[in-house]
């Protein structure tokens, strides 16, 4: 099944996309960076690397940590962080519903689907008018 993934440029500042935000909610989760990265198959350098990054793209830290020793260390999701954490999640919910009927079309057209094609045709929803010219020729029923 065919999915929308959502990444934002903040440029020249960076981005976030899905993998970092399952970070920052895996840190929350566990409490650490470490085992965040340890849960995603990554080194602990590469997800501190991607807090590093998070936290430079925002005015406000993403996420804080405590320095190890005895007690251990820690890190701490931000109430800014759970705030991008919700922003990002609310932003890639509504973009997969809005674009729902039109990726269920293109969906419909792979290979890999098991409908046939009148089937898909069948069950595929109304699609708003095409444009005077459509620029995209590789896409079925748009002619250049």
């Amino acid at each position: 099944m065919a999915k929308v993934f959502l990444r934002i440029d903040f440029d020249p500042h960076g981005r976030i996309g899905p993998g970092k935000i399952r970070l920052l909610e895996l840190i929350d989760e566990t409490g650490s960076i470490s085992a965040a990265g340890r849960k995603l198959d990554m080194s602990y350098r590469h997800a501190w690397i991607l807090v590093e990054e998070l936290n430079r793209c925002f005015r406000d830290p993403v996420v804080t940590t405590q320095t190890g020793g005895r007690s251990g260390g820690g890190a701490t999701v931000t109430r800014f962080g759970h705030a991008l954490i919700w922003h990002y999640r609310t932003m890639e919910t509504r973009t997969a519903a809005a674009v729902g009927d039109l990726l269920a079309v293109l969906d419909a057209a792979t290979p890999e689907t098991a409908v046939s094609a009148v089937a898909a045709d069948a069950a595929a929803p109304e699609l708003p008018p095409e444009p005077e010219r459509c620029r995209t020729p590789l896409i079925p029923g748009c002619g250049a």
